[in-house]
Order: structure tokens, then sequence, then C-alpha cells
């Protein structure tokens, strides 16, 4: 059974969707192609930045900070993961591409401890 790759999350987070698992691409069987590469799509793990608002923690309406990880192109034996810092309207802050999951996995929490302590650059 696949598991979802473990991930170091500080406080301050909120995490929309995960679906980042612990797979190999280049272990991948043409004959796995459907159950394998189901776990290499374009929406796989998407994290907001929180605020903290009068002692609760809330998603802020505006200068929002998205942490968002795809797999593209869309399952393709030829892809890579891309993992992006990107504002309420999408421009990219910061990118970030390769084929290895404990790259992006490093990455990843490099860059959302930096968040935690630096917050989103303005």
């Amino acid at each position: 059974m696949v598991r979802l790759m473990p991930l170091r999350i500080p406080q301050g987070f909120a995490v929309g969707y995960n679906k980042f698992y612990d797979a190999d691409p280049e272990m991948a069987e043409d004959s796995d192609m459907l159950g394998n590469w189901t776990y290499f799509t374009e929406d796989l793990l998407q994290i907001d930045k929180m605020a903290l608002h009068q002692g609760r923690w809330e998603i802020p309406s505006e200068d929002k900070c998205i942490i968002d990880l795809g797999w593209y192109p869309d399952s393709s034996r030829e892809g890579q993961y891309r993992l992006v810092i990107a504002n309420e309207e999408w421009e990219i802050y910061k990118q970030f591409s390769s084929r290895d999951r404990h790259d992006i996995r490093d990455t990843l929490e490099a860059w959302l401890m930096e968040l935690s302590e630096q917050g989103f650059p303005k």
C-alpha cells in the first residue's frame, strides 16, 4: 500500500488537500500505468499560509500565500513535480521542479520554515 509522503508542517499552515504519495515514478511499469500514475497529477498538494487574527488562525482573504504541488504534464512518464509559492492571483514567487519526491519534500519543508519565520514577502 502506498502511503502519503510524511511532511513536517509547522503551525500556521492549512492543508487544503494532500495527494502527495510516497510513490516512485521510476518504478511505474506499463502494466501499472492506470494504478501507479494516478499518484502523478497536477493537483497533489495545496497549503495555505494562515494568519493569527484576534487569537485565531485564519486564512487571509487577501495577501494569500499558497504553496502548490503538482506533476506536469499530468500522469506523464516524462513529467516531473513542480512546487510553487504563489499569491492569490497565482503570481509565482518561488518555483522548484524535480522528479525526486524526496527533493520536493525537503524543499517544501525548507520553504514552510522560511515562511513560518519570515512570512510572505510583499
